[in-house]
Formats: structure tokens, C-alpha cells, sequence
């Protein structure tokens, strides 16, 4: 790995390490096959090109503070989801940090505490505060870009705005909340000083942000073992717990707890080995590639099935890093809990 000047976007360090390097092609290719859609894969590319000024992207890690990040650290944009997702994109119902999260919150202090979620997908959080009694609805306020996730919200009474949370010019039904959470979304956004700025306003006396990432850990062991890339622009920030220390003492707030989601050796062994076969499907010319696109519709599950099977019986030095290293890495996900006022 060569040092390389970059600027962090965490402490602004102005040296990294390069992890690694693609090209606006390979990062197309990571989101949309033009085995599917040439004229929408072409589309997505020059997009991707017009989005960073540049025809490639590094993924880099900070010499001072360890941050791991795109540069062009741009973040996608609403054209750039649009071409990657479909109209009517499956959400996950049900998640380790849902749980964790509703917990804090009704074991909080507040009564019918007022919330800001951020990247509400369908809503399916929001639904279950409301479903448990914790808060109402008319206390709820939530952040969402696309068509099908505002629907769901709107459909079941919450107040569903599409606006840049960083933009001081848009206004919010509350003047300010006691929870903010934002599920799988931090590691989507570029500007982290000006959004934290933002929503230090935005939070109650007594208010806390409920952050959760994806565990960098588990990411780390995917990408070095032949599974997906954490690509941009759709991740450009790799957040850890030191990460969040730094974030913290940067802008005065107090990381009060940070978790990591329990390890389950059957959620890692479906997750890894399904990223290792849609990873090999990047490739046009490849077995994997030819079941996922090319293959009867009836019968890609069957065969997908069976090369991931095949893959998981042919992959002994990968099981026993599993074995022997999978497990201290921990789940999925990390979730941070941060008060507004720093304990110095």
C-alpha cells in the first residue's frame, strides 16, 4: 500500500495510505451489470465519472486518525440512487439496531419523545415506535428521497419531508428532537462536520443521536477475501469506534455507548458467500455472471444456490480464517449513541 496525498475528510490530515483503486467502470459495473441494462450501465458510468470529476476512485486510510475513505470523497446523489435502485426497493423490516434503539428510547427520560429519523427507507422504525406506544406520530419526522419509501410513510400518517438535513434553509415540523437516528446512512454522506453541525441544533437539552454503520471490521475480511468492495459512491466513509471517538472530540459532542452487533456464524456464512458470488458476477465472462444474468429466470436460485455451496466446499483456507477469525469481528453493524454536550 503507497502513501498518497489526500485530504481526510474526518481531521484533515493530508497524507493516507491506499487501500485500493477502480475505475469509474468497475464502480458502475459494482451497482448495475451491463449484461442487464447496457444503455442504463453507460447512463450510471458517465454519471459516476461527472459526479467525482474523475475516472477512478481511491479508497484510502488516513495516517493520523485511521479514517477510511473515497477520494473524491463525493457523495451520491439523487440522480445516482435513481439509476441504481428500483421504484419499489425492498427495506429490511427488521434489524439489530431497530431493537437496541427502541430500547434507549423507551428507556429514556422522555415522554412521547419527538423524533427525527434520517433515511427512513419505508419507515419500517418509525412504525414500530409508534406500533409500541413510545411516541405518536405527530412526534415523528421523516427524511426520505425515494418515491416508494415516502409513499409507505405518508400511507401510514408520519410527515415525510425530501430535503438536505445539512441545509439550514429547510424547515422542520419541531424545532428540535430528543432522538436523531440515522440507520445505515453516515457512512453515505459527504460534509460529516456540517451535518453534525446541523444536528446539534436540531436535538433536545437532553436529546442523543443514534448513529448506526455497518461493522468495518466485517467489511475489512470481505474485501480481502474475495468478497464485495465497500464501493463508492454509495459508502465513502468507513466508520469505527476510534472513528467515532475522533468525530466526537472534533465537535464537542460525547459518544456515550458504542455497540457492536452480536456475531451469528449463520447470518455471516449467507451474507459473505453471497457477496463473494455477486462479486465474481461483476466479471462479464464468468460462471456467476452467466447464472445471475444470462440463465433461466425459473432456475437462477437453484443455480446460484448450488455455486455458493460449491464455492463455501472449495474455499478451505477461507473457512478456516472463518473459524479461527469471523467471530471476533462481531455482526454487521455498530451503533453509536451520542449526547449533545462533550464530558470534558
Amino acid at each position: 500500500m503507497k502513501k498518497i496525498f489526500s485530504v481526510c475528510p474526518l481531521c484533515s490530515c493530508k497524507t493516507a495510505t491506499q487501500v485500493w483503486e477502480v475505475s469509474y467502470s468497475e464502480q458502475a459495473s459494482h451497482f448495475l451489470s451491463p449484461l442487464v441494462n447496457r444503455d442504463k450501465y453507460e447512463k450510471l458510468r458517465e454519471h459516476i465519472q461527472c459526479l467525482q470529476k474523475s475516472s477512478s476512485v481511491s479508497l484510502n486510510k488516513c495516517s493520523d486518525c485511521n479514517f477510511i475513505y473515497s477520494y473524491p470523497n463525493i457523495a451520491g446523489d439523487k440522480k445516482f440512487y435513481d439509476l441504481i435502485f428500483s421504484d419499489t426497493n425492498k427495506y429490511p423490516q427488521n434489524r439489530w439496531e431497530f431493537i437496541k434503539s427502541i430500547e434507549i428510547i423507551k428507556n429514556s427520560k422522555f415522554k412521547k419523545p419527538k423524533i427525527l429519523e434520517i433515511g427512513s427507507g419505508d419507515g419500517a422504525f418509525i412504525r414500530k415506535l409508534v406500533k409500541k406506544g413510545i411516541t405518536t406520530k405527530n412526534s415523528i419526522t421523516a427524511i426520505e428521497y425515494s418515491i416508494f419509501g415516502k409513499s409507505k410513510i405518508k400511507e401510514f400518517g408520519i410527515e415525510c419531508l425530501s430535503i438536505d438535513i445539512k441545509d439550514y434553509k429547510n424547515k422542520l415540523p419541531h424545532k428540535e428532537y430528543d432522538f436523531i437516528c440515522l440507520f445505515q446512512v453516515l457512512e453515505h454522506l459527504d460534509n460529516i462536520h456540517k451535518l453534525v453541525d446541523r444536528l446539534k441544533n436540531l436535538l433536545s437539552k437532553n436529546g442523543e443521536l443514534l448513529i448506526a454503520v455497518p461493522n468495518d471490521k466485517i467489511i475489512k475480511f470481505n474485501e480481502l477475501n474475495g468478497a464485495l468492495l465497500d464501493m463508492p459512491p454509495n459508502h465513502i466513509g468507513r466508520w469505527s469506534k476510534n472513528t467515532f471517538i475522533k468525530y466526537c472530540d472534533l465537535n464537542n459532542i460525547n459518544l456515550v455507548e458504542h455497540k457492536v452487533e452480536p456475531f451469528s456464524l449463520k447470518n455471516f456464512l449467507l451474507m459473505f458467500f453471497s457477496y463473494r458470488f455477486l462479486r465474481k458476477a461483476q466479471k462479464q465472462n464468468s460462471i456467476a455472471a452467466y447464472i445471475k444474468y444470462k440463465s433461466n429466470k425459473n432456475l437462477v436460485v437453484f443455480f446460484t444456490s448450488i455455486f455458493i455451496i460449491l464455492d463455501f466446499l472449495f474455499s478451505p483456507k477461507i473457512l478456516l480464517k472463518i473459524i479461527f477469525c469471523a467471530p471476533k469481528l462481531g455482526g454487521e453493524t455498530q451503533l453509536a449513541r451520542i449526547s449533545k454536550f462533550c464530558n470534558k
